[in-house]
């Protein structure tokens, strides 16, 4: 099914293959490299260097939303990333996602360029962005957020609280809580859109985000990508985050790999382990995919991207390996059929 996507004016195809949206956490706590781009001038630079290396997008947040972390107030995020946005709309025309529950920020945020509201909680945390959304012409990312949807199970307690009260029943929390994690998402995404709609954001102006990694079991995360259909099949472009993710994590500690990331080879492993579902994800057919590094996964995102859209690649007849290119020597290694 072909998909769009438009923000200010400018579209993004599903039938053009994934981006790659790089990550620019402007805080001093997330999970993953909190604090080494805290600051303008860090982070701008770290933006231009990840669309150097072959970022698409970029997505810029003030908060972290890890487990565990501290809520900011709206003007200390806007703070943190409105200048940002300010200078790297100086000098890029790459679309600038930003990554924000608070209508006060987005608003802030759309005001000096930024494309795209990237809101975790997709339009429930705040009544009022789908109205600031809505009078503009930014795009955004409706997520499916499993802390609002099943706030008593145990994955959703370690995180902060998200807003989101009184938007669903007690009655609809419970159904959440009880449905297929697919069905649960697909709830939660149509009462998104909904309000989306109520708001004047038309569905062309609409991504969907599985959510993977918030308050989510190892199993549910997985199915949610597995089982990736089920968000195209809503007829929205797709928004993935899976980089550096805890359950990647487990699932290469389980298999005997160091995942400590105060080691170089446990760090490593944490982005090797995230390109490897890169490359699933995108021959699934996500339309973007957040990353924290480029170099490591654009070869996988390449490779699935061949394997996605194989029906329209020309059918070459490849050629032997040649002596200078052989891993052994001279010998000249044919082509497998």
């Amino acid at each position: 099914m072909h998909r769009i996507f438009k923000y200010n004016d400018k579209t993004i195809n599903s039938s053009d293959g994934t981006i790659l949206c790089g990550i620019v956490n402007v805080t001093p706590d997330s999970f993953s490299d909190g604090g080494r781009w805290y600051s303008c001038e860090k982070a701008v630079a770290h933006a231009l260097d990840l669309i150097k290396q072959g970022a698409g997008m970029l997505d810029i947040g003030g908060e972290s939303t890890r487990p565990g972390s501290t809520p900011v107030d709206a003007q200390e995020e806007i703070d943190r990333i409105v200048p940002v946005i300010r200078e790297l709309k100086k000098c890029t025309d790459v679309p600038l996602s930003i990554d924000t529950w608070k209508a006060s920020v987005a608003k802030a945020a759309i005001e000096v360029g930024a494309d795209i509201i990237n809101d975790i909680t997709g339009f429930v945390g705040d009544p009022e962005m789908a109205k600031i959304v809505g009078k503009s012409k930014a795009g955004t990312i409706l997520m499916f957020n499993p802390v609002i949807a099943r706030p008593e199970h145990p994955g959703s307690k370690i995180f902060p609280c998200f807003g989101g009260q009184g938007v669903f029943s007690q009655e609809e929390i419970n159904r959440m809580s009880t449905l297929p994690i697919q069905e649960s998402m697909r709830f939660y995404l149509k009462r998104c859109i909904k309000i989306a709609h109520e708001g004047g954001v038309d569905d062309e102006r609409i991504m969907l985000d599985p959510g993977i990694g918030f308050g989510l079991t190892k199993r549910e995360n997985l199915l949610l990508i597995k089982d990736l259909h089920v968000l195209r099949d809503m007829g929205y472009c797709t928004f993935v985050g899976v980089s550096r993710k805890r359950f990647i994590v487990n699932i290469l500690e389980n298999a005997g790999f160091n995942m400590d990331p105060e080691t170089e080879d446990g760090h490593e492993n944490r982005d090797l382990g995230s390109a490897a579902l890169t490359a699933i994800s995108t021959m699934l057919g996500a339309d973007v995919i957040r990353v924290h590094t480029i170099l490591h996964h654009r070869m996988p995102s390449e490779i699935g991207n061949a394997v996605r859209f194989s029906e329209a690649i020309e059918d070459a007849h490849l050629q032997q390996y040649s002596a200078k290119n052989s891993e052994q020597g001279d010998k000249v290694i044919p082509e497998i059929d």
